[in-house]
């Protein structure tokens, strides 16, 4: 209220008195009544003895200055053509052309795998945003018609495998001496409680229909047998391990029911034989899939 008042009293008083303005007694912009921003002269308006001018420097109170400055509006979002190939949304500007993520990815593996697609229609079909999943083969040839370069996806995959290649120096890859002996100590550990598949005596059960159902029967019966050893063979295995038996019983305990599944499924994939298609446990027992 004070600067808006002194504003108009500044900008008035000499359109409101003329030339000869009264002088007003005392600064106006000092004392009981001044204000910032006010313009302050020195008169007295007839009141005591009249006092000669004392020029005091003004203070401008322009509406211009009052003003703060707006801040300059962000930049407008660069906007993008529309994806050449199927008109979708663009995100810019890859391998060459204007655009969209799933295009993008399309060519890249494409290109990066050497896809070889077919068309099972006359080789023309439409390629938009919706029926773009629909046909490999001319979607591809459409992402070469537009100008898509596959010169750009090599270049790009090869920075990425230079920029990778930099990043680690060699050094990263060697072991300390206590590392390796960790790791000699836990690869003993495993072989010790865990035989590889040469050293059991396979043995496989008559698979023939009159015994198969007699077989099926026994046959979870045999695997809680084989799942009780195997834990066993695990918790052998964790107390193998440096620092284990250091722990509490409550934290070995906690370790062994987090970790025991995952191990015990580590080790039955190592017994799966794909030549023959057969699964060997510990006891030596083979079965295969028919």
């Amino acid at each position: 209220l004070g600067a808006g008042f002194g504003t108009a009293l500044g900008a008035g008083q000499a359109s409101l008195f003329g030339n000869n303005q009264p002088k007003i007694g005392g600064p106006l912009g000092t004392g009981a009544f001044g204000a910032p921003g006010f313009n302050t002269t020195t008169a007295t308006l007839g009141f005591g003895a009249p006092q000669a001018p004392v020029a005091v420097e003004t203070q401008s109170t322009s509406s211009e200055e009052m003003v703060p400055s707006s801040p300059s509006p962000p930049p407008p979002p660069r906007v993008y053509k529309p994806c050449f190939v199927c008109n979708d949304k663009s995100s810019g500007y890859h391998y060459g052309v204007s655009s969209c993520e799933g295009c993008k990815g399309f060519f890249r593996r494409s290109i990066q795998k050497n896809m070889v697609y077919t068309c099972h229609r006359d080789k023309n079909c439409i390629i938009n945003k919706v029926t773009r999943n629909r046909c490999q083969y001319c979607r591809l040839q459409k992402c070469f018609e537009v100008g898509m370069s596959k010169e750009a996806v090599r270049n790009d995959r090869n920075k990425k495998k230079k920029e990778v290649k930099e990043e680690g120096s060699p050094d990263s890859y060697e072991l300390s001496p206590q590392l390796e002996e960790l790791i000699t100590k836990v690869s003993k550990a495993h072989q010790e409680t865990f035989p590889s598949l040469c050293q059991l005596g396979k043995y496989t059960t008559n698979s023939s229909a009159d015994h198969r159902v007699q077989l099926d029967l026994g046959l979870w019966d045999k695997f809680s047998e084989l799942a009780t050893k195997c834990i066993i063979k695990i918790v052998e295995f964790a107390k193998r391990l440096p620092g284990f038996t250091g722990l509490s019983i409550a934290d070995q305990i906690t370790l062994l029911k987090a970790a025991c599944l995952d191990i015990l499924m580590l080790r039955i994939c190592t017994r799966y034989t794909p030549e023959q298609d057969t699964m060997t446990f510990s006891d030596g027992l083979t079965l295969n899939r028919t």
